[in-house]
């Protein structure tokens, strides 16, 4: 079965596609085809990739956490989860996971969280960097949703409470996941610089894509 694929079966056997290195505050977009893999590497180590998606042919539909959330009656994603759009579609298959910790309660960070949270202005953030490498592809700031985000440590404390922590991820450390429908999918090198989220140290994440 696909979900069985090893890291020696995909990665050292194979050339990606497209490789790329996304920067704290400089969001990257690009296609991903249906049985297409993509692996988001942890590149130095406790860094957020925040992840959205859209179908390519109909982008009205996209990731939806809550979605995800609940076609897995689970807070957590672990491996062969499936990752879910609004229509409750599979978008995406988790097939390997080195970090074991991702968030799907948080959103991204956007412009307002930084004046409300912190009183900082003008601050680079998720939100704001996403739509602007997807707005070409006729994606609007309204239409970003909460994202998948691999690698963000969210504890949840007494009465419900959320903790921003420290990642658990190490350096090297990724997901490997299998397209299951035709996606547009931007990802961010998360820049929050305020809290826990990437360790006070936003760093940068690598995006691989093999076919």
């Amino acid at each position: 079965m696909t979900a069985t694929l090893t890291r020696d079966d995909i990665l050292k056997s194979r050339i990606p596609k497209r490789s790329t290195l996304v920067r704290p505050e400089f969001p990257t977009a690009f296609l991903l085809r249906e049985g297409d893999f993509l692996q988001i590497t942890d590149v130095q180590s406790k860094q957020v990739a925040t992840m959205v998606a859209f179908n390519q042919h109909d982008p009205e539909e996209c990731l939806s956490t809550s979605h995800t959330r609940s076609g897995n009656n689970s807070l957590v994603l672990i491996n062969e989860m499936v990752v879910f759009s609004n229509r409750h579609n599979p978008m995406m298959v988790l097939l390997e996971d080195t970090c074991g910790r991702h968030d799907i309660l948080y959103p991204a960070c956007d412009a307002q969280s930084y004046v409300s949270d912190y009183g900082i202005e003008n601050h680079a953030n998720c939100r704001d960097g996403l739509h602007q490498v997807l707005k070409s592809r006729g994606i609007d700031y309204d239409d970003i949703p909460d994202p998948v985000n691999w690698f963000m440590n969210v504890g949840l404390r007494q009465r419900g409470r959320f903790e921003v922590r420290e990642p658990l991820s190490e350096r090297g450390d990724y997901v490997l996941v299998r397209a299951t429908m035709d996606m547009i999918v931007g990802v961010a090198a998360c820049p929050q610089d305020q809290n826990a989220a990437n360790a006070f140290r936003p760093t940068d994440i690598q995006v691989r894509i093999y076919s």
